[in-house]
């Protein structure tokens, strides 16, 4: 089992770094049509042509959100019927790819990308453009804005108990978290997605990508420089602080669970002298003030978690051409930012806001700076997050 596992990731490493090495230019394929330049006000007036034709516009997205702001645009724009659906993630990455190559069906997709599996597949195949109006383009965060139209970032953070922990977060530090006591037992129970989800897994690869933050946190906390423990004979990068913090995180109490309502519940439970530290979605911060629970999300380490995206695709076969960018812009809150459209996917706890313009404070404790996480670096996930989950899952077994 172990050859058979270096193998492998001997081999995805190789490809990952020549992958890597010949991706150096954006994937995304921008929207160059006539609609491009064209007004809020004159792409209404050809969207009432296709309308008048008979025509529907479109949206899927795995949000709540696409079905509420179908109804606000037509609100908006009288004359224009719009429909809103929504379907799971894992479902759209299916149904896209049918709808290109039967009728074309779907106009506008909102969806996010945790492992660029979109980015490098859908663009290249010729399923989706990335529509940017100028009006929005400068006032995107940058970092967010190089695979396609962002329109949210969500974090994936963790949490702690705030009622257990009064003066604040005892988390200071990434090793913190993975600290054991003298008895070899852990100092914090950790609640975490199995290695499968998609969230996890992407929060792993990032981890192991900005090694060298990591590396300064042990620094930091233990004086001295870190010592690799992790076997080095495993095929992957050898010192690396990323795979280090994985290996030791294996040795603790960690408990996975998919459902970030019943780790926030288990979090909420805990005890300064049984704590537990939780990692879950930012939305799950309003929702637990809601039920009363005294949780927080930790914003005290280096970063805490990873930010994630979700991006405004342009069906590339749609038949509503003036319609999908005229929503496109609705929903992203027109040219100022301000236009209701953008409070069906923006206004809740823990979500926050692509345009730097729009002020977040409205409807979260703290700003998205204060929530503290990185970008996702979807190129680098997609090429490396395998290799990550076949370390996690084959040393998982063996330190049980």
């Amino acid at each position: 089992m172990k050859k058979l596992l270096i193998v492998v990731l001997a081999f995805a490493a190789l490809f990952a770094m020549t992958a890597i090495a010949g991706a150096q230019e954006s994937l995304v394929v921008r929207d160059e049509s006539e609609y491009a330049s064209m007004t809020m006000d004159e792409l209404y007036q050809e969207a009432l042509k296709e309308a008048a034709a008979g025509k529907t516009l479109v949206a899927y997205s795995n949000s709540s959100s696409v079905t509420k702001s179908a109804t606000l645009f037509m609100e908006a724009y009288p004359g224009i019927v719009a429909e809103g659906t929504k379907i799971k993630a894992d479902q759209l990455e299916e149904k896209i790819p049918l709808e290109y190559e039967g009728s074309s069906y779907v106009d506008v997709i909102v969806l996010s990308d945790s492992t660029g599996s979109i980015y490098l597949d859908w663009y290249k195949k010729g399923y989706v453009i990335a529509y940017y109006p100028e009006s929005i383009e400068k006032d995107l965060i940058p970092e967010y804005a190089q695979y396609g139209l962002p329109i949210t970032i969500e974090g994936d953070v963790w949490y702690y108990n705030t009622t257990a922990f009064p003066d604040g977060c005892p988390i200071k530090n990434w090793w913190d978290m993975v600290e054991l006591k003298e008895d070899g037992t852990s100092v914090y129970t950790i609640l975490a997605h199995p290695i499968s989800n998609l969230s996890m897994s992407s929060l792993f690869t990032n981890m192991v990508l900005h090694a060298d933050i990591l590396e300064a946190d042990y620094k930091e906390k233990y004086g001295t420089d870190i010592e690799y423990t992790y076997p080095d004979d495993m095929g992957v990068e050898e010192n690396n602080a990323g795979y280090e913090w994985i290996y030791r995180f294996l040795q603790t109490n960690h408990i996975e669970n998919n459902d970030g309502d019943e780790i926030i519940a288990a979090v909420n439970e805990s005890t300064a002298e049984k704590p537990i530290i939780g990692f879950a979605s930012s939305l799950k911060h309003g929702d637990a003030l809601e039920l009363g629970e005294t949780v927080d999300t930790v914003r005290t380490m280096s970063f805490n978690g990873i930010g994630k995206t979700k991006y405004v695709y342009l069906f590339s076969k749609t038949d509503n051409p003036a319609a999908a960018r005229l929503f496109t812009m609705f929903i992203m809150g027109g040219e100022d930012g301000k236009g209701a459209g953008y409070d069906a996917w923006v206004k809740r706890m823990g979500c926050y806001p692509t345009r730097t313009s729009v002020d977040a404070m409205g409807w979260n404790e703290y700003s998205y700076e204060d929530l503290n996480v990185l970008a996702t670096d979807l190129e680098f996930v997609n090429y490396n997050y395998l290799d990550i989950v076949d370390f996690y899952t084959y040393f998982a077994e063996e330190l049980k």
